[in-house]
């Protein structure tokens, strides 16, 4: 039986863990929620650190922020959500930094849809300087924010985090990351739910079935995966989807994926979650158009996956 840590709301019925009670809107930290959380600290760190350095204005948006705090997998306690960790990147560059004088500490912008998570949100992020939040759908909400912050007379930096429960809820479209994607000094933090989109684009078969109810099924999937591939390029997945075996499809579709925000960004990472597992559950993806930072970002990958390897080894004994 799952227990809301929050409220107390309890569930026997699956799912057993939900990804966020229905009560409150707490968000529920899946397998491996803490790794990805250290790898967005370790990064976050040194870019805002570099970025008050050199005196320039930078924000984070965290375009799916949850409830601030969320509870850990497995264990009745709190950990810091994304939208903390990205407030609290302020007070450790100003423990670092040795000219504190400079004044351009990072603006954290914070997106949430759902309406009880959003509350929560607004609670957990009261005390911290520089954080705005907005209520909404990040497909309308993030146009908004970029075309706010790109009308400041010193074109700032953004790092935008975007994690959504699966596919997203709504789905994030890929015009939604092509408004990012377009934009200079910006990079992007995305989750990828591989699991989820070969679920979906496995109904691709059923789009010319003779059954009417598995043809209807197969349009409704085929009109999320246009929303998530891009209509432009939504064929030529279908295609390629054809005349991929089934044990090739999981990094067939990830580098598929990756090659359409490549044609954006040149240099990209990505790392499964969990990490050094066989098969992830979804993958974390970095684009940017700087060499410092995808140099930054690969090293931290490189230490998550030495300590994936520990945590593994450990079962291996």
């Amino acid at each position: 039986m799952w227990k809301c840590i929050n409220c107390g709301f309890t569930a026997s019925q699956k799912p057993i863990k939900p990804p966020l009670c229905r009560n409150c809107g707490l968000i529920q930290a899946g397998v491996g929620t803490e790794e990805k959380y250290k790898i967005l600290e370790d990064y976050c760190h040194p870019l805002s650190l570099i970025m008050r350095n050199r005196n320039l204005d930078h924000y984070f948006i965290d375009a799916c922020a949850g409830s601030g705090k969320v509870q850990a997998f497995g264990r009745d306690e709190y950990l810091d959500g994304s939208p903390l960790i990205m407030a609290k990147t302020r007070y450790w560059v100003e423990k670092k930094i040795k000219d504190k004088s400079k004044p351009k500490h990072v603006k954290c912008i914070f997106i949430e849809v759902n309406p009880k998570t959003y509350e929560l949100l607004k609670r957990w992020t009261r005390r911290f300087p520089d954080c705005k939040l907005i209520s909404g759908d990040c497909n309308q909400v993030l146009p908004q924010v970029l075309d706010n912050i790109e009308s400041e007379i010193w074109k700032p930096f953004a790092f935008i985090y975007i994690d959504p429960f699966g596919l997203g809820d709504p789905p994030i479209k890929m015009e939604t990351l092509r408004r990012i994607l377009e934009r200079e000094y910006t990079e992007l933090f995305l989750q990828l739910n591989i699991d989820a989109l070969i679920r979906v684009a496995g109904w691709l078969r059923h789009l010319d079935d003779p059954d009417k109810r598995l043809r209807q099924q197969a349009e409704s999937f085929y009109e999320i995966l246009k929303v998530f591939i891009g209509s432009e390029r939504i064929e030529d997945f279908r295609d390629k989807w054809s005349k991929w075996r089934k044990g090739e499809r999981e990094s067939k579709t990830l580098e598929y994926y990756i090659s359409g925000l490549s044609s954006y960004y040149p240099f990209n990472e990505h790392i499964g979650i969990p990490v050094g597992s066989k098969r992830p559950v979804y993958y974390l993806i970095y684009t940017t158009r700087n060499e410092t930072g995808r140099k930054i970002m690969r090293s931290v990958m490189m230490k998550a996956r030495r300590r994936g390897a520990e945590s593994l080894e450990r079962w291996l004994r």
